[in-house]
């Protein structure tokens, strides 16, 4: 039982290390507040069987995109240990840098094949919070959750 725990975590980890490494390399930089909750996003959108939003989306873009939180605190925060877990491998096995809190993909490295894509929506939202301080996206992800 414990060793089926384990690959669960395994594999949790992995697909986060995934769509980490394909957030940073699209947008070059992100804050750690930021990725946590857009990785998440990204991942918990697979699961969601209709879009709420879409590529169209131009106002407020980063707040819609922090309300599909709503609801999911349980599964948001299950999840931040896994997302922590990954980006302390990545900054170890220097497939990311951290400096002054933001994470950055070291071009050099290659990673496997793109498990989880972001859509036009999420990549948009994404680009919007960079005007954002991390203090206001924090306010409005326990806003939302």
């Amino acid at each position: 039982m414990r060793n089926l725990e384990f690959e669960a975590e395994t594999i949790q980890i992995s697909i986060y290390c995934n769509i980490i490494v394909q957030i940073l390399k699209r947008h070059k930089e992100l804050s750690i507040n930021k990725i946590i909750v857009f990785a998440y996003l990204i991942k918990k959108e697979r699961l969601i069987p209709c879009k709420v939003y879409n590529g169209n989306n131009s106002q407020d873009i980063v707040y819609k995109c922090i309300s599909l939180l709503a609801g999911d605190y349980d599964g948001y925060c299950n999840s931040i240990k896994y997302i922590i877990k990954s980006l302390h491998l990545l900054i170890l096995n220097e497939t990311v840098q951290l400096e002054n809190n933001l994470l950055r993909c070291r071009l050099d490295k290659k990673m496997g094949n793109v498990i989880y894509d972001e859509n036009m929506f999420i990549d948009n939202a994404i680009e919007a919070s960079k005007k954002m301080t991390d203090k206001q996206f924090l306010k409005e992800v326990i806003y939302n959750v």
